[in-house]
């Protein structure tokens, strides 16, 4: 069978190399480089350069694939799905497109497509759970996503690194975050609503609420409802320092006749800084705890679901973008198994009440080495 991944990053790359185990894969990206060192590292894995943003190019490329995945900048998500909706392909994606992906949803039921969007660790497994916890209540009165990637000591001065861009993280630090809260949409200023809280081998994190819910705002009905990112103590702190001083603004300035925008100076001061390099032995962690509670009967009932997973030594992969592309793929090959049958442009969330599906789904998440440990608490004739 035949699979093409669209977008040859990072993320791009984990996804076709775990395609590659059961399908015959072809790489699409209009970055030739990015290509040769996906060739250099998977020799079976053929590439195409073409724009994912460019359907006479695409579509010829995707005509005679059964799967379809794909992980592009946002920005150029939704149009890039609409050409492998129109072309007729079933899809998993991680392109996070700042547009509503829902509205593409007519379009691919009218073509007999099935897309699942958002399909990373979160959004994607996040949502995935949350709802999974959901159906198994009659009514949802918390939901709440605890997520980050942190590295696995405390690096100072900042106690932080990335495997991605600085401009991302700088964006989560300044857009106001949406919360569900005694069933309302509410927005709070970005970083807000700061607390402390004990992980599973992890210890003490800080966390606050980020605009990551998505498609949960209007798809679960929860008397409250958050997403919040977790970075190590002291790190909010000093974020929210660069954000008073204006360094995180992305007005231009006038500095001395020369006009500057205060955002890319940080990014550009910041990256290096919080690069992770790990010749030198720096190690990531992806850490997600998702908790849903509620009332089943007269029972009130806790479901929880814990990861903690670090950089792979053996592939030399890091623990985020293992975590974001086996998910995808996982999605992908779910679909190809006539595991997920609806048509249409599908909320993670939204296919959680599948047992055969949540089955498959945990079974090849740790048969990758990736363990979201389910607990459940249960407290009897509450009501």
């Amino acid at each position: 069978m035949k699979a093409v991944q669209i977008g040859a990053g990072l993320v791009g790359s984990i996804i076709a190399a775990d395609m590659g185990r059961s399908f015959d894969v072809t790489v699409v990206d209009i970055n030739e480089n990015a290509l040769t060192s996906i060739r250099k590292d998977h020799p079976k894995i053929t590439t195409a350069v073409c724009s994912c943003t460019d359907p006479v190019c695409l579509s010829p490329l995707i005509r005679d694939a059964d799967i379809v995945t794909a992980g592009v900048p946002g920005k150029f998500g939704r149009k890039m799905m609409e050409t492998v909706i129109r072309a007729g392909k079933n899809m998993a994606d991680i392109s996070f497109m700042p547009e509503d992906f829902e509205e593409l949803d007519g379009l691919a039921k009218e073509y007999g497509v099935t897309a699942v969007p958002d399909i990373g660790v979160a959004p994607g497994m996040s949502n995935f759970l949350i709802g999974r916890g959901a159906s198994m209540l009659d009514e949802v009165e918390n939901a709440v996503i605890y997520v980050g990637g942190i590295p696995h000591r405390q690096v100072p001065p900042f106690n932080y690194q990335i495997t991605w861009s600085a401009a991302d993280v700088i964006e989560e630090y300044t857009r106001p975050a949406r919360y569900v809260k005694d069933y309302k949409p509410v927005v709070c200023e970005a970083m807000g609503e700061l607390y402390e809280k004990e992980f599973p081998n992890a210890g003490l994190l800080e966390t606050f609420i980020t605009d990551g819910l998505r498609s949960l705002v209007k798809n679960i009905k929860s008397k409250n409802m958050e997403e919040r990112t977790l970075r190590w103590p002291g790190h909010v702190a000093q974020m929210r320092l660069l954000r008073e001083m204006g360094l995180f603004d992305e007005e231009k300035r006038d500095l001395g006749g020369v006009e500057i925008v205060p955002r890319d100076i940080a990014c550009d001061l910041l990256f290096p800084m919080w690069k992770m390099e790990p010749e030198k032995g720096d190690r990531d962690l992806t850490i997600m705890q998702v908790e849903v509670s509620g009332y089943k009967g007269r029972d009130f009932v806790t479901y929880t679901w814990d990861l903690w997973d670090i950089f792979d030594e053996k592939t030399w992969k890091n623990s985020m973008g293992r975590c974001t592309g086996f998910s995808c793929s996982i999605f992908a090959q779910a679909i190809v198994k006539g595991l997920i049958k609806e048509k249409g442009v599908i909320a993670p969330e939204k296919l959680a009440a599948s047992d055969e599906l949540y089955n498959f789904v945990m079974t090849e998440q740790r048969s990758r080495g990736i363990d979201y440990k389910e607990s459940v608490r249960i407290n009897r004739n509450v009501r």
